[in-house]
């Protein structure tokens, strides 16, 4: 950058006025995921060496399992401790750490008694579908969607719908429900209620789900049991996106929604307390208290009964109540929790899951920065190779996040089923970095450590990040300045109140990167951010904060959006990736794990990558008296799907979900 250092304080001088408040909400929501976690707060790391287990095995004093540590996994190792004096006694971990994604339940199910969980208090009451202004383990708990992201691997398949097929080369979808569903009254789910739950997501003035549904035409019955929509362009992420939305009963929302019209038609104006809303879902709403909502077992549930009799979420945001209550034994389950924190835990009793996420930290790199005197400092492709060469992604994966983090991964699409595992982040190279910028014309002129490009622009650079970010990614970004002095550059992080943040990166642009948190859909949303049509620049609606231009990236987005089958999307997201990566779009920090803590009683927890406490039905108490359960699952059928056109027209746009 130039010898002007921006600051915040400056930045929002100039910017006032010139973002209006629609922008700025429109930034800042379509940012958003409805799965963002809540960070926790950091507490000191304390250095513990941590044994894990690959599966899920009990009575173990010490967790074992040779080839199942983090690294046989995909993850750095876990941190390693300071030297201890000698003689003195190292504890060993009492707290059992499981890696497996699909980890196998021990013994046998036991029916009864209660699970007791945590639920934010933010607007714990309004219960509208559409706006998912609740703690998202409210809604999963009583509602189900059409079609159910795979826990581990996120592909679709079949939830309240047991088939769907696409015709008219991707621009009709026929979805066939399940026979045999009821809600919590009694009464029979059919495709009137998937019509009104996909209008009302489209059209409540509330909702923060519209945008999902841009391309759709019509959405109509055919039947009792088949819903048909059309489309103007194509959108094959629909299935993915869209039918992973809960789906609500038209009767009872149907008077509220009738007498209003459009554009403000909404549910945020149904009176709960009166109205108590039912679902599909394997828990039916038994009491909404002042600080709790108890839930009771539905017993017609379609894919088995829960084995606990009852769901209890107690409101607690504050996050050490969280923790002291976990152990004290008065909450069963625990989700999320910092990598700091749980290193803090290592003497507890109980389990550990490390889960995986589709959580992705990276910086963009900023091509057009009006603050340097080298505009477009960062196309020069020896500069970005030399700073991901510096990195020292071993070094955080360990010191901040005691293994927690794939820091491996490229890229920022984190689905299993569309991450090309062929990309990696590269080792740590500090000699080849020095030597790449020499070779790209970079020295040390005047002697002062920093070097200069052709044009006498320092490398001097600044990356700008939300200040409300997770404390462990913050922590990250701060520790790069030390990995790039080595190489002759300068790194400042600044931290700004989200406001502040936003308006920099649309408005101003003056920054080297942008650092970013992103936690996504089943499938890929965020064309956004790569395309050069979205250049925030020149388009309002982007997310391409630093005029990120690339031609086979583009063509890449093209394929994408004619796409509609999984081969097609998978191969038009492996050659994005694989061109922004050798096009260098930004600085790759890898995918952090999700932490949930299980009390060692409760049995049968897997991880799920839509909300990593979404199978409470499949929890059971072993310490309970009652008598052996076992659901009865509905044997679901794949979907069926139509072959993929040779030939499709172009999509134009796309809903952008991220």
């Amino acid at each position: 950058m130039s010898d002007r250092e921006p600051t915040s304080e400056t930045v929002d001088q100039r910017s006032e006025g010139v973002i209006e408040s629609g922008l700025k909400a429109c930034a800042l929501a379509g940012r958003t995921s409805r799965r963002a976690l809540v960070s926790g707060a950091a507490i000191a790391g304390l250095g513990l060496t941590v044994a894990v287990a690959g599966s899920h095995a009990r009575n173990q004093s010490t967790p074992s399992g040779a080839g199942s540590t983090p690294e046989a996994n995909g993850t750095p190792a876990a941190a390693t401790p300071a030297a201890t004096p000698a003689g003195t006694p190292v504890p060993l971990p009492v707290l059992e750490i499981v890696t497996d994604q699909r980890p196998a339940p021990n013994g046998q199910p036991k029916a009864g008694g209660k699970l007791h969980l945590f639920v934010g208090s933010t607007n714990v009451g309004d219960f509208n579908p559409t706006t998912f202004q609740q703690d998202f383990q409210i809604p999963i708990s009583y509602l189900d969607p059409l079609v159910l992201a795979d826990e581990v691997t996120m592909e679709p398949k079949p939830g309240l719908a047991e088939s769907w097929k696409w015709g008219a080369a991707g621009k009709e979808l026929a979805i066939t429900l399940r026979k045999g569903v009821t809600w919590h009254d009694g009464t029979a789910f059919t495709s009137d209620d998937v019509v009104f739950s996909f209008e009302a997501y489209q059209n409540d003035f509330n909702s923060v789900s519209s945008t999902i549904f841009s391309a759709v035409d019509t959405i109509k019955a055919d039947g009792k049991q088949t819903v048909r929509i059309t489309f103007d362009d194509i959108d094959g992420a629909f299935v993915f996106n869209a039918c992973t939305l809960p789906i609500f009963q038209h009767a009872q929302y149907a008077k509220t929604w009738d007498a209003q019209t459009a554009p403000d038609q909404t549910l945020s104006t149904v009176d709960w307390s009166k109205n108590t809303p039912i679902g599909t879902g394997p828990w039916q709403i038994d009491k909404i208290g002042k600080g709790a909502i108890t839930f009771k077992a539905n017993d017609s549930y379609w894919d088995g009964r829960p084995y606990a009799d009852r769901l209890v979420l107690t409101v607690e945001d504050d996050h050490a109540a969280r923790l002291k209550a976990w152990k004290a034994g008065k909450v069963d389950v625990l989700f999320p929790i910092s990598p700091d924190e749980a290193m803090g835990l290592m003497q507890e009793h109980g389990t550990l899951f490390v889960a995986d996420a589709p959580t992705v930290f990276f910086a963009s790199f900023n091509f057009n920065n009006p603050a340097n005197a080298t505009v477009d400092m960062m196309k020069d492709p020896a500069l970005r190779q030399a700073l991901t060469l510096a990195i020292d992604r071993a070094g955080y994966a360990k010191d901040v996040f005691h293994g927690f983090i794939a820091a491996d991964k490229a890229g920022t699409i984190t689905q299993p089923w569309a991450h090309d595992d062929g990309l990696k982040n590269p080792t740590r190279d500090v000699t080849k970095a020095r030597k790449v910028l020499k070779d790209g014309g970079w020295s040390d002129v005047d002697g002062d450590g920093l070097l200069e490009d052709a044009n006498g622009n320092k490398l001097d650079l600044y990356c700008i990040v939300s200040a409300a970010e997770r404390p462990e990614y913050l922590a990250l970004l701060d520790g790069l300045n030390a990995n790039l002095t080595e190489i002759g550059a300068r790194l400042t992080i600044q931290k700004l109140d989200p406001d502040a943040f936003t308006s920099r990166w649309v408005s101003d642009h003056q920054f080297d990167l942008v650092a970013f948190s992103l936690t996504q859909y089943p499938a890929f949303a965020e064309i956004d951010l790569y395309g050069s049509s979205w250049d925030v620049r020149t388009n309002s609606s982007g997310w391409n904060a630093g005029a990120y231009s690339d031609p086979t990236v583009d063509k890449a987005i093209a394929a994408w959006l004619t796409a509609y089958e999984i081969p097609a999307m998978t191969d038009a997201l492996k050659s994005l990736q694989d061109a922004a990566d050798k096009d260098l779009f930004g600085l790759w920090f890898g995918f952090p794990n999700d932490l949930v803590l299980v009390r060692e009683h409760i049995q049968g927890y897997r991880p799920n990558k839509m909300w990593q406490t979404w199978d409470t039905r499949l929890l059971w108490n072993d310490q309970q008296s009652g008598t052996p359960a076992t659901p009865a699952p509905v044997e679901t059928p794949a979907p069926v799907v139509t072959p993929t056109p040779k030939t499709s027209p172009e999509h134009s746009a796309t809903p952008s979900a991220g």
